[in-house]
């Protein structure tokens, strides 16, 4: 497709999963080619790569691991003080499979938390290729792939993490939540989801999420929810 080599054709857009990318393309409905592509990448900057800073981006594949690096990330960053809670919540499980999982990996590790097993997702492949590296440097029981988590076979798992995706994943395709909560939830006894607060900009409050607390009824689920830093988190038993 010509108009996904012309999203691509720059970064960071050409880090996302391309498969992602014709999806996105095919939903976004437009006869004009530069503003399919307009569109596209605003979309794209919604839900994934403005999450990181072009830094990033050039370096990915030498940086250095410290620390320090989980500033680069939004979400790491804005977690930083939330993230031992959170591990509370995880530290005894075995297997966790993260959708959506940035970088965190590196803040459990930095956190001095080692799952026994972790297996993430992502879209943007600069990520899963700098987390791989990581893995693979501190002999970690972990990877992570590439992959649009509307389209993963879900596999058994003590805990599911879904931090902060499903407003991204409704935003492109509506009801696909509801498709992946009750697949995955045949498969685990705990999923973490969690909302932001504010928004992109920072500037404003966002409202709670009365069509995920209904959608979880609906699929009778139980959950019970805890504020946490900019987040709200969803304990969902299954």
């Amino acid at each position: 497709m010509e108009v996904v080599e012309k999203i691509m054709e720059k970064s960071p857009y050409k880090h996302v999963n391309r498969k992602f990318v014709e999806k996105l393309a095919g939903l976004i409905k437009s006869d004009i080619e530069e503003e399919k592509v307009k569109l596209v990448r605003a979309k794209l900057r919604k839900i994934s790569t403005s999450a990181l800073s072009m830094k990033f981006y050039k370096k990915f594949k030498t940086l250095e691991f410290s620390k320090e690096v989980l500033d680069m990330h939004r979400s790491t960053r804005e977690r930083a003080d939330i993230y031992s809670w959170l591990i509370s919540k995880i530290e005894k499980s075995g297997k966790i499979i993260d959708l959506g999982c940035g970088f965190n990996l590196l803040a459990f590790y930095y956190n001095e938390f080692l799952p026994a097993e972790y297996k993430g997702y992502d879209i943007d492949e600069a990520v899963i290729q700098f987390v791989n590296r990581f893995a693979h440097e501190k002999k970690l029981n972990a990877e992570v792939e590439s992959r649009d988590v509307s389209e993963i076979e879900f596999e058994q798992s003590d805990v599911y993490l879904c931090l902060k995706i499903f407003d991204a994943l409704e935003d492109v395709e509506k009801n696909v939540a509801k498709t992946i909560l009750g697949k995955i939830s045949k498969k685990t006894k705990l999923i973490i989801a969690s909302f932001s607060n504010i928004s992109l900009s920072g500037r404003g409050q966002l409202r709670e999420r009365t069509w995920f607390e209904k959608m979880l009824q609906e699929l009778g689920l139980k959950f019970t929810k805890e504020s946490q830093g900019n987040e709200i988190f969803y304990f969902i038993e299954s």
